[in-house]
């Protein structure tokens, strides 16, 4: 099970997790849960467990899920939208994270930083030229500024396109795209990897209904609205 979360501490749209939440969800997850990193699911050993992934990049992953993972000792994937980051000249915005914060992050040890495109764009429509000048732009600044290997992946707004597939595939060890699926055991392709939003609104019953893998008929419900949680609307 791949778990996603966006903003956490901040805002209040569905995807906006309250740091109390992201608080119990982490404890729960330390006291009951085999946790895994994604090196563990490119790895393909056959383990059963739970993967937390954030996406996008802003400054509350540092100021608010950061130290829970620490406490709880919980790895988890950062998928960063490389052109969010403050330049660091000035005084960078309050919602963005510095590269500094980055390197914070990385030396607890936990922390694993994935691209999600430079720009997070919508690569459903990109051209597989397109599609890697995204992809590429992101995982050199990563690498550049960080001095570690970028070597995953993760679609914005959960969307991709055949294009998009041929690139990630030459270029990292795994790409997440699917919502609402869980990954079962002998039916994974590391480069279609699926997970699981988490929402606002889901309460401790629901969070441990996605945990388990019993929700992935959720997705269901948006499609017949014609909509998502995403704020895209």
């Amino acid at each position: 099970m791949i778990l996603l979360y966006h903003r956490v501490g901040v805002g209040d749209r569905e995807i906006d997790m309250p740091a109390s939440a992201f608080e119990r969800h982490m404890a729960g997850l330390a006291e009951r849960e085999q946790m895994l990193t994604i090196h563990d699911v490119a790895a393909r050993d056959g383990r059963g467990g739970v993967v937390v992934t954030v996406d996008d990049g802003y400054a509350d992953f540092y100021r608010h899920a950061l130290p829970v993972l620490v406490r709880h000792r919980i790895p988890a994937v950062l998928y960063l939208a490389s052109g969010l980051v403050a330049n660091g000249q000035g005084t960078p915005d309050s919602e963005a994270l510095t590269w500094t914060q980055l390197e914070e992050a990385i030396a607890t040890g936990l922390v694993t930083v994935g691209a999600h495109t430079h720009g997070h764009t919508d690569l459903t429509r990109a051209t597989e030229r397109q599609a890697e000048d995204e992809m590429r732009k992101n995982q050199v600044l990563v690498e550049d500024r960080l001095g570690v290997p970028c070597r995953h992946f993760a679609y914005p707004w959960s969307v991709g396109s055949p294009a998009a597939d041929r690139v990630a595939r030459r270029m990292f060890d795994t790409a997440a795209l699917d919502a609402w699926r869980t990954n079962r055991r002998g039916r994974i392709d590391p480069h279609r990897l699926g997970r699981v939003p988490v929402l606002r609104s889901d309460g401790q019953v629901f969070f441990r209904a996605k945990v388990a893998g019993s929700l992935d008929s959720e997705a269901l419900v948006y499609r017949a609205l014609g909509r998502g949680p995403w704020g895209r609307e």
